[in-house]
C-alpha cells in the first residue's frame, strides 16, 4: 500500500491512469497475487485506487472539497479539481409521500410529490446521486428547469436551477451529513461497489416558512469532502 501511495505521490501513477495487471504487479514488486490483492483492497478503501468492473482498477482523482460556509454550482466545485462537470436526469415522476415525507413537505397524507434524481459527474465518472421529492406546484417547475438544463448541456444540482427560476426562491437551508455505505442501487448509479463509503447529505430548503424542497445526496466517499473554517473567538 505504501508503494502504491509513493507512486501515485510522486506522479508515476497519475490520476485516472489504470493499474498494470495483477500479474504486472506481482512482478514489478516480488509479491504473490494475495498480497498484490490485499493492497489493492487496502488502497480502493482509502479512495486512491477505484475499480470499474469488467475494465480495470485505476488511480482515484483527489476529492473535491465544498466549503460549507459558502454555496458553490455543482459545476464550479467540480471545475476547482480540474474536472468538467456534467449531470444526467436519471428520473424524473409524480409519486405518492409517505407519511415521513408529507410530514417534512407539510403536505396532506398520501399526497402527491414530485420526485427528480439526478446523478453528477466529473469527467464522465458518476460521483453524486441526488433525490429530491417537492410539493407539486415546485415539483413541475424545477421538472421544467432540469430538463431544459439538460437539454441545453448544463451540468447542474437543483440548487442550481433555483438561480433561473420565476417563483421559487429558497431563502434557507437546513443539513446534516452521515456515514453510510454503498446498496445495490446506488452501487450501480456510481459505479462502485457494494458497502463501498458513501457522504448521504439530507437537506431541507424553504422559502419563508414553507418547506419546498426535501433532498438527500449520496456522495462518493472517496471523491468528495466538505471543510468550515470557525472563528473560536468565544472561547477566548
Amino acid at each position: 500500500m505504501a508503494t502504491f501511495r509513493e507512486k501515485i505521490d510522486s506522479g508515476e501513477w497519475p490520476p485516472g491512469s489504470q493499474l498494470p495487471s495483477e500479474r504486472q504487479l506481482c512482478e514489478l514488486f516480488d509479491v504473490s497475487r494475495i498480497t498484490v490483492r490485499h493492497a489493492i483492497d487496502i488502497a480502493a478503501r482509502d479512495g486512491l485506487l477505484h475499480r470499474i468492473h469488467g475494465v480495470g482498477t485505476f488511480v482515484a482523482q483527489p476529492a473535491m472539497e465544498q466549503p460549507l460556509e459558502q454555496l458553490n454550482s455543482f459545476e464550479q466545485t467540480l471545475a476547482q479539481r480540474g474536472l468538467v462537470a456534467s449531470t444526467r436526469l436519471h428520473t424524473a415522476e409524480v409519486t405518492v409521500s409517505d407519511l415521513a415525507l408529507s410530514s417534512i413537505l407539510r403536505l396532506g397524507a398520501t399526497a402527491p410529490v414530485a420526485h427528480l434524481r439526478l446523478v453528477g459527474r466529473g469527467n464522465d465518472q458518476p460521483i453524486v446521486v441526488y433525490d429530491s421529492y417537492f410539493p407539486p406546484d415546485v415539483g413541475e417547475e424545477m421538472t421544467a428547469a432540469a430538463r431544459r438544463a439538460e437539454r441545453a448541456g448544463l451540468p447542474f444540482s437543483t440548487l442550481d436551477l433555483y438561480r433561473d427560476a420565476e417563483h421559487t426562491k429558497p431563502d434557507h437551508l437546513a443539513q446534516t451529513f452521515e456515514a453510510i455505505v454503498a446498496d445495490r442501487e446506488f452501487a450501480e448509479l456510481l459505479a462502485v461497489d457494494e458497502g463501498w463509503p458513501i457522504l448521504r447529505v439530507t437537506s431541507l430548503l424553504s422559502q419563508g416558512n414553507r418547506p419546498v424542497e426535501y433532498r438527500t445526496a449520496a456522495y462518493r466517499g472517496d471523491r468528495y469532502k466538505f471543510a468550515i473554517d470557525r472563528s473560536l473567538h468565544s472561547l477566548g
